[in-house]
């Protein structure tokens, strides 16, 4: 399904492409697969164990650029008033775009380490203060899309681990809280809510033109017209607008269910792993990923506020990419490692045979 969800991109980033641009799209798409099949790959073939030792280093060197990048002005690349990007060479990534590997699994291995943390309010409050301070130069870019995806990641990963429903309701309402700061403290976030709220956002307004254009049955690879600049972010962040004009409804149905399959093996998975440690990420994996699709394909219809957030192995974006597709490489490698105990992991995590996950 993933593989499917990539060359449904790559077609749709081709074809998409304005006049004379379409290999010069063809080959950065291409290099973007590349990248994070190599991610996958380097991943999956790092043993869990390994990888857990690895991960609270690969934190702080990330943690590190993100505050280089705020107090350098000629480290970082601004652009729609946040800085969030580095360039090396032809790419352009972005740092806190690796939060969404890391900290997952550096989550998921602080969970499946001890089972007791979860119901001991003082380590949770170490846990909250560590995962705040690292969050801090993301705000501070700011860069409010990851910062509410790794929010809600550890709210859901916390929730699947075991942790008190009680303990949860304070993350949330801290979560609040913390919208509440970043709509009073940033004028592009009370912007973008001011356009929602009225109905008056032009990127919304240019997709549902695309939609509208597609209709059911679209009007074909490659005849669009929308992709002639209309549509702001096209390749990128607005893709599914134009997978609509040209692929129309049945196209856009097809990405849809490609997105709820791998969501479905994603908590299948998660419970059949052997291991807590395997079942806990492969979980934290499935809604990290399902949770970006989702509201990518919300903002593009105006469902919810625009955000910067691509849409996962589709958009053009290398960051994004390579995250995403190692944070799946780790995640499948941990659900196949075999438990060394003969206690099911049933008995250790009680919510794999909740009603909540069926």
């Amino acid at each position: 399904m993933v593989i499917a969800l990539g060359l449904v991109g790559l077609v749709a980033g081709v074809s998409a492409a304005p006049p004379g641009e379409a290999w010069d799209k063809l080959g950065l798409h291409s290099l973007h697969l590349a990248l994070g099949l190599g991610a996958f790959l380097a991943a999956y073939l790092i043993p869990p164990h390994r990888l857990r030792i690895l991960v609270p280093g690969l934190l702080v060197l990330v943690f590190g650029i993100l505050v280089l990048m705020l107090a350098s002005s000629s480290f970082g690349i601004a652009s729609h008033s946040a800085e969030r990007w580095i360039q090396l060479g032809p790419l352009s990534l972005q740092p806190s775009a690796f939060l969404q590997f890391l900290w997952p699994v550096a989550l998921a291995s602080w969970a499946a380490k001890d089972p007791l943390r979860l119901v001991q309010p003082r380590e949770l409050i170490r846990m909250l203060a560590v995962f705040s301070v690292l969050l801090l130069p993301v705000v501070m870019q700011p860069d409010t899309g990851t910062l509410l995806i790794l929010l809600f990641v550890s709210a859901v990963t916390l929730f699947f681990a075991g942790a008190p429903v009680r303990y949860l309701r304070i993350l949330v309402l801290g979560a609040v809280v913390l919208c509440g700061v970043l709509f009073f403290a940033f004028p592009h976030v009370q912007a973008r809510m001011g356009e929602f709220i009225a109905g008056t956002g032009f990127q919304v307004g240019r997709a549902v033109e695309a939609f509208q254009m597609g209709g059911i049955g679209g009007m074909g690879p490659g005849q669009g017209l929308m992709k002639h600049g209309w549509v702001p972010e096209g390749d990128t962040d607005l893709i599914f607008a134009l997978i609509g004009e040209e692929w129309g409804l049945f196209g856009c149905l097809g990405v849809w269910t490609l997105f709820v399959s791998f969501t479905v093996f994603g908590v299948m998975a998660s419970r059949r792993a052997d291991t807590r440690y395997g079942a806990i990420l492969m979980a934290a994996a499935t809604v990290t990923i399902a949770l970006q699709a989702a509201y990518n394909m919300a903002m593009v219809t105006g469902a919810v506020p625009i955000k910067g957030l691509p849409l996962p192995f589709v958009s053009r974006g290398g960051s994004s990419m390579i995250a995403l597709a190692a944070l799946l490489g780790a995640a499948v490698r941990a659900s196949l490692v075999p438990r060394r105990s003969r206690v099911p992991v049933s008995d250790l995590i009680p919510w794999t045979e909740s009603s909540v996950m069926g």
